[in-house]
């Protein structure tokens, strides 16, 4: 924390961060501008601990056991920390049960992702997987259906009905879901457009899609 600092709100955000024992270290300014220059901050900067994972088998568990029409969030080479820091955030607003990231296709999950996750990060369960391909035969084993976001898609998102377990696979910027992974899709769901561009970037379809899902499923608890 930079010396000086003593608004309400940081008060506030002091108070909480004692009462957990947390060790807090002040800065002169000089000192601490110069450590911190590269990072956007208002006086004050936290250091995290590693995000915590699940394995598979047990994300599929715990989402089979939370609904019995879980949607569990599958990402296929997303580079870009912001796209995924926002894919994640809309995934967690949206009731999505989890997400599946290959280990070596995939933005690390550092304080960009955080930042743009605003907070959401911390909440939706996270599973890594060295295969996604073997990820996805996993979890048609488990009774999940695989669908894919993707421009040429042959069902619009608004007609499809999330009725069973659904995998939804996500591509990434500019080349989308991979041939090998599309052939492994039950499904593949287009967005319908009505300007001049044909596709959106992944955060923005996965938002479409995660709501849609969930619009369903308020529309069916209402019932």
């Amino acid at each position: 924390m930079e010396e000086g600092k003593t608004n309400p709100r940081l008060k506030s955000l002091m108070k909480l961060v004692l009462s957990q024992n947390i060790m807090v270290e002040t800065l002169p300014k000089p000192e601490f501008q110069k450590r911190y220059r590269s990072y956007v901050h208002q006086g004050i900067v936290g250091h995290f601990s590693l995000k915590e994972t699940v394995g598979l088998g047990d994300l599929i568990a715990r989402s089979l056991k939370e609904s019995t029409q879980p949607v569990l969030a599958l990402l296929d080479g997303i580079q870009d920390p912001h796209n995924l820091g926002a894919v994640i955030r809309s995934a967690e607003a949206m009731g999505v049960q989890g997400m599946v990231l290959p280990k070596h296709r995939v933005a690390p999950l550092n304080e960009t992702v955080a930042k743009c996750s605003s907070g959401a990060i911390e909440k939706l369960p996270v599973t890594w997987v060295t295969n996604l391909a073997q990820a996805i035969d996993k979890l048609k084993e488990s009774g999940f259906w695989i669908v894919g976001i993707d421009p040429e898609g042959e069902t619009s998102c608004y007609d499809f009905k999330f009725e069973m377990p659904v995998a939804l696979l996500i591509g990434g910027e500019g080349k989308g879901i991979r041939p090998i992974l599309k052939k492994a899709c039950d499904f593949t769901l287009s967005i319908p457009m009505a300007g001049s561009m044909s596709s959106l970037n992944a955060s923005a379809a996965g938002a479409v899609v995660f709501y849609e899902s969930l619009r369903q499923k308020l529309k069916q608890n209402k019932k």
